[in-house]
């Protein structure tokens, strides 16, 4: 069974119970620490709001990976009129690209989802509510919203692996080798030479890869784990060294020992 389904668990009741002393319930007892204390205040909410962004671009970059094995996996299989056998390349390369990325994309919307509940929590609370700004609540709905989104496009993206993937693979052994990306598919325009850098401020997208074969990914030299998000240009390395050029990648590019210098192919 294919990433099971993303459930809300049910909230356990829980159970109050009064303390008796001699026979005689007693309601004030306390363990001698200040309510307030324990209050949650701004920075916390600030904190967890910071976390949801994160969280949220990071299932977004998955996602996007994830789709684009999918899109490319539909049109492969429209140009063969009978189902493909296990050895057609494309059929392991790109059904197995779409597990990988699947149970990450499943993981990340599960963390978001989590994470957008305790925001919800946090931002209600006496103690931050009347010190959120207007942009600070805005950017929260926009957060609440995103997460939302995501939430319905994991079940639809399970059903579809199911349907039209699952059934084909059911038979076959995966493996994985290096492989080239998925760009967009409506071109980007060119980037003007004098705006074209980062503007202060703002982050590298992120972007979704596999990393195999027990290398490394450079700049960094940061152990190849399975899907991985990359922010810039990256490249694979035999050795900590870091002996390879970095060059940008294509979201779902499989990185492993045989890629080649400088490229994700």
């Amino acid at each position: 069974m294919f990433w099971p389904t993303v459930r809300r668990c049910p909230l356990v009741a829980a159970l109050l119970v009064a303390v008796s002393v001699g026979g005689v319930a007693r309601a004030d007892l306390s363990d001698g620490i200040d309510p307030s204390i324990l209050a949650p205040s701004l920075l916390q909410a600030t904190q967890a709001i910071e976390r949801l962004d994160r969280l949220t671009a990071e299932a977004e970059a998955i996602g996007t990976a994830l789709f684009r094995v999918h899109n490319e996996f539909a049109e492969r299989r429209l140009k063969s009129a009978a189902p493909p056998p296990c050895e057609a390349r494309w059929l392991i390369d790109l059904g197995g690209r779409s597990r990988e990325f699947g149970g990450a994309f499943r993981d990340a919307v599960q963390s978001a989802r989590v994470q957008g509940a305790r925001v919800e929590s946090l931002i209600v609370q006496p103690t931050v509510a009347p010190l959120l700004d207007p942009a600070t609540n805005h950017r929260v709905l926009a957060l609440l919203g995103r997460v939302d989104d995501l939430s319905s496009r994991y079940p639809e993206a399970s059903a579809w692996q199911q349907q039209f993937i699952e059934p084909l693979l059911a038979d076959c052994a995966v493996t994985f080798t290096p492989a080239g990306g998925f760009a967009s598919p409506a071109p980007e325009a060119a980037p003007d030479a004098a705006t074209a850098a980062m503007p202060a401020g703002k982050r590298e997208p992120l972007v979704a890869i596999m990393a195999i074969g027990g290398g490394w990914l450079c700049p960094g030299a940061v152990p190849a784990a399975g899907v991985m998000l990359v922010a810039g240009k990256v490249c694979y390395s035999a050795s900590e060294a870091c002996g390879c050029e970095p060059v940008a990648v294509d979201p779902a590019t499989v990185m492993g020992p045989d890629t080649k210098a400088g490229s994700a192919n």
